[in-house]
This record gives structure tokens, C-alpha cells and sequence, in this order.
């Protein structure tokens, strides 16, 4: 057996079963059970060989232990008992009359031709619960039951549809079948999980286990879509739309492979923490952070994968935090891990890999990162001109969303995603898309009303493009072209054109516009004197002028015309 890792007997049948399990002593009297159509199992190697590592093939099932009529019997089955307590649905214990010493469920069969299949199946019927013994366990270890199993906290599990606080603590919420249910313990191999406990973040309360999932979608977005605009006032109507498929998205995250970051942004008093506010009533795991720091970031998503929902960052300037940017940058798509280094480790092990993807909410007077902005929706926000939206938030109502929407995650989340064709470019399209696909599933007949949001969105990214620093640069690019009629320039004759109209505060190093200048595409080279400078490349100046939209004639780009807010 070196090498072998053995498993119960019959293996592939009890994982098909929906019928009850009969766990006996021995594979003759397994046989015969089979014989009677019955699902029946033991252990490899007889009495008292059961391993932890068999548990996880009975988790749900109900179970009968039969065991021989003798001492090393019962103790085989007691034993089993011990292990399944907890972890497979129903445990009940047979002992069959008319038994001698040392005879089994074989002999049971044999002995009268009374003893039937119909007649085992009263016997099971009328068959007593398991009842777990006070100190049962501690003779051969001296420790309490369960103390087999290696206690470990894990707040994430396989298939965790939500964390739920009950009796004073938090527990896990499954889905079987269509019917939700509520576990102290997730248990795999001979590891024994449970919860972080008092985590700063939404968890449902027990009732969620009374809930129909006869669930109409519909209602739902428009009810959540009622409950933003009764605490929130937005500068356009389509913004609620947005922020309904945004929220309906975070309980489906485990699906998508990119989240928006939504940006609130304005000054003091616009409403930006009140949307904070307002979307971790809604979203799925919310977590409010006042102040962010790079651990806290980078582990609470790694472990507990919740919905961040940020008031008030720097990220830019004297007092940024440019590491933090650096990680948030991050957030946005699956499979961009982050790197840590483990002083407390040695070698390769020093070296850890983070995954910080996460749906993230950022409300703050400050500017931020283009490299972030351009993950990110914006907001801009405006002071309220309706006051009755600042009214006291209805946590009834709210707790109501969020049930509704955990049976929304319940339903769909082993679903397939429905199929849809791209409806933006570039990045544009992909922090968009996963609120397209969920308007699909919850509002498919808003469709084209979404794809118009979306290309406001493209056209206003488009006109501040035009208005941008690289196409200031792009357009006295062109016209240094097309005055000298060179095809090479120096740094310093482009800085010299951009910091005309500027003050002296504003003016823009030579430095900053080289390298600009490179990250546009151009090959720097050098000219006289060893000063450095560029070579145009007609090809890609012309790809530069159409994406800024700079034609000859004018004398800004035409984005800058007509602007969208």
C-alpha cells in the first residue's frame, strides 16, 4: 500500500447517491446490501481504519452505521459516527435484533427469510438518531470530539454563496438543490474551516434562509435603481442605471475577469461619501475604508475578497502615496497579482504573490492617477438641489435588497454568462462589459439605452483626450512639421511651443515632454550640437492627429469643441 492512498469501498457510488448511505464493517456485507439495492460502503482494512479523508465523500448525505455485534464493532461504528458528526446531514444507528456475539448485518440476512429488503427498511425507519456521547473521543487521545480535525480560519471557501451572522457569530451560507443553508464549519480533508469573525463588512442575518427563489429580476433592478435615486443625487440620469448593474455586478464578481473602479469625485459637500454610503447598503460584501493603506489592500482582498468602498485617498502630489496607486491600478483585472516580500521567510518563499482584484469605489476631493482614471467611471459630482435625499438611509429596506440580491447571486452564479458583442474600444470596453453582460440577466430590454451611456462615456474620454497634454504635443508636433518641413525636431522647440500661452508656474520641463514624447511612439535620436531630439514618423503622426481629432486649419483640437461633461 506504499503510495496508495485508499478510499471507501464503492467509491463512485456514493459520490451518485441521493439515496441514504449504509456504512458496515465489511465488503461481503457490503455486497449483500448492494444485492437488496441498497448503497452501502466501508472502510479499507476493516474495524477501526476509517480516515478523515474518507468525510468529504459523505458531506450532505445521510448515513446508517449497522455495525457488528461485538465490542470492536460498535467501537468501529461510534468511531465513524464521531468523524461524520457535523458533516454529513443525518447519522442514524442501527442495531439489528436477533444477533448473536460476533454476527453482522451477513448473518442478519441469512438467518430468516423474513429478513428482507422491506423489513431492513422499517428497521432504518424506526432507527434511533446518532447521539454524539459527552466525553466520547478522549479515551485513545484525551482531547474532545472534532479535535481530529485541524481548526483553521478561512472566511473564503468553495462555493460560499454568503457569510451569514447567526447566534453571535459568523457563519457560512451554501446553496444544495435549490435551498439555502446555513454551516458553522466548511470541512475538507482533515481540515476543519470557520469564519473570520466581526468583519467590517455586510453579512445577512438568518432570515435570508426563508426567502423563495422564485425571484422576479426585474423588480429588483428597479427597485435598487428606486433605492439609489431616494439617498442620491447624480448629475445624469444614466448614471443610475450604471450604478444598479454596477452593484447587481459585485455579486456575480467571481464571473468577470475586470470591474470598473467607480470614482466619485468633487469638492466638499457634493455627495461623494454619501455614494459610498448608499452602494455598501447595496454591494455584495461592502467594506468602508476611511484611510487605505498597501497591507491592508493587498491581504484583506487576497483573504476576504470583499467590495472596497474608499472615502478620501491621495494618490498624487507632495503627501501621495504612490505605492498604493500603484496597487489599485491593480484592482481593476483578474490575474494581475501583486508582489510582497516576506521578511519572516527565506530564499523563493520570500517572494509572495497577492490578488487584488476587487470591485473598488474611490469617493474623494482629489485628483488621481490617468494611468487609474482610465480604469475608472467618473462621477463628477454636484452639490445636491434636493434635500430630501439626505434623509436617514431605511436599513430595513436595504437589508430587503440585499437578501434579494444573495438569491440573485444564488441562482446565477453557476450559470454561464450570457453572450454578448463588444459595445466600446479599448479599455473603455473592458470595464464596461461585465455591467453590460449583468443588464443582460436583469434588464435585457435596456440594451440600446446602455450602449448610448456607454458611447456618452467613449465621446467624453475621446473630447478630454483632445484636450490632454499629449495632444497639445501631438499638434505642435504637426505644426513644427509642417512650418520647418523637417521630419526631426529637438525636445526643447516642442517645450518651447506648449509653455507659450503658459505662466511661469505652468510651464512643462523639457524632461516631462521628452518623455511624452516617447511613451507617443516617436524615436529619439540625436541631432547637432549632441543635443537629443525626435524623428517623425509620417505614419504614426497621422495615426496621433486622428485619434486627437487635429486637423490643419484649427487651432486646439476639435475635441475641445462642444465638450460633454
Amino acid at each position: 500500500m506504499k503510495g496508495v492512498n485508499p478510499v471507501p469501498y464503492h467509491l463512485p457510488e456514493i459520490i451518485r447517491s441521493i439515496e441514504p448511505v449504509i456504512i458496515v464493517e465489511g465488503e461481503k456485507d457490503v455486497e449483500n446490501l448492494r444485492r437488496m439495492d441498497f448503497t452501502a460502503t466501508t472502510s479499507p482494512m476493516g474495524a477501526g481504519k476509517w480516515k478523515p479523508s474518507y468525510n468529504k465523500y459523505l458531506k450532505d448525505k445521510e448515513v446508517i452505521l449497522i455495525p457488528d455485534n461485538d465490542q470492536p464493532g460498535y467501537q468501529h461504528c461510534r468511531n465513524i459516527g464521531q468523524f461524520l458528526w457535523g458533516i454529513a446531514k443525518k447519522i442514524k444507528w442501527l442495531e439489528l435484533p436477533g444477533l448473536e456475539e460476533k454476527e453482522d448485518i451477513s448473518d442478519w440476512i441469512e438467518k430468516e427469510k423474513g429478513n428482507t429488503k422491506e423489513k431492513l427498511l422499517q428497521l432504518i425507519k424506526e432507527a434511533p438518531d446518532f447521539i454524539l456521547k459527552k466525553h466520547e473521543g478522549r479515551e485513545r487521545t484525551g482531547k474532545s470530539v472534532n479535535s481530529i480535525l485541524k481548526a483553521r480560519t478561512k472566511t473564503i471557501v468553495p462555493n460560499l454563496i454568503h457569510l451569514v451572522g447567526d447566534q453571535g457569530r459568523t457563519k457560512y451560507l451554501f446553496c444544495k438543490n435549490r435551498q439555502l443553508l446555513i454551516e458553522d464549519y466548511f470541512i475538507t480533508e482533515d481540515k476543519r474551516y470557520s469564519p473570520k469573525q466581526n468583519l467590517p463588512i455586510k453579512i445577512l442575518n438568518p432570515n435570508i434562509l426563508k426567502r423563495s427563489f422564485n425571484l422576479d429580476i426585474a423588480r429588483l433592478a428597479t427597485e435598487i435603481d428606486a433605492f439609489i435615486k431616494s439617498y442620491l443625487e447624480m448629475p445624469l440620469d444614466s448614471d443610475y442605471l450604471i450604478l444598479a448593474m454596477w452593484v447587481f455586478h459585485t455579486y456575480l464578481i467571481e464571473n468577470f475577469n475586470t470591474t470598473p473602479i467607480l470614482y466619485f469625485y468633487g469638492v466638499k459637500e457634493t455627495g461623494k461619501s454619501r455614494a459610498g454610503e448608499v452602494l455598501s447598503e447595496l454591494a455584495f460584501r461592502a467594506q468602508r475604508l476611511t484611510s487605505l493603506t498597501e497591507a491592508t489592500l493587498f491581504r484583506s482582498v487576497e483573504l476576504f475578497k470583499p467590495t472596497l468602498i474608499i472615502d478620501e485617498i491621495k494618490l498624487l502630489g507632495k503627501g501621495g502615496n504612490q505605492g498604493l496607486a500603484d496597487l489599485i491600478k491593480t484592482t481593476y483585472k483578474r490575474g494581475l497579482k501583486v508582489s510582497r516580500i516576506n521578511l519572516n521567510k527565506s530564499g523563493e518563499d520570500q517572494i509572495e504573490y497577492y490578488d487584488t482584484f476587487t470591485p473598488l469605489v474611490i469617493c474623494t476631493t482629489e485628483s488621481i492617477p490617468d494611468i487609474i482614471e482610465s480604469r475608472c467611471i467618473l462621477f463628477t459630482m454636484q452639490k445636491n438641489s434636493n434635500p430630501q435625499i439626505e434623509k436617514m438611509i431605511d436599513k430595513k429596506w436595504a437589508n430587503d435588497l440585499r437578501e434579494r440580491l444573495t438569491i440573485f447571486r444564488a441562482n446565477y452564479i453557476t450559470k454561464e454568462l450570457p453572450e454578448a458583442q463588444y459595445i466600446a474600444r479599448g479599455r473603455l470596453n473592458e470595464i464596461t462589459f461585465p455591467l453590460y453582460q449583468s443588464l443582460l440577466m436583469v434588464g435585457p430590454e435596456r440594451k440600446n439605452e446602455f450602449i448610448d451611456i456607454v458611447k456618452r462615456i467613449q465621446k467624453s474620454k475621446e473630447n478630454e483626450d483632445g484636450m490632454s497634454l499629449e495632444a497639445e504635443i501631438v499638434k505642435a508636433i504637426d505644426d513644427e512639421c509642417r512650418e520647418t518641413q523637417n521630419k526631426q525636431f529637438l525636445t526643447q522647440v516642442i517645450s518651447k511651443r506648449l509653455n507659450e500661452t503658459r505662466s511661469e508656474n505652468e510651464e512643462i520641463s523639457d524632461r516631462a515632454v521628452s518623455n511624452r514624447i516617447k511613451r507617443l511612439g516617436f524615436d529619439k535620436i540625436r541631432i547637432k550640437n549632441g543635443r537629443m531630439g525626435f524623428r517623425i514618423n509620417d505614419e504614426r503622426l497621422g495615426s496621433l492627429k486622428t485619434k486627437y481629432k487635429i486637423t490643419r486649419g484649427t487651432e486646439g483640437s476639435e475635441a475641445s469643441e462642444g465638450s460633454e461633461g
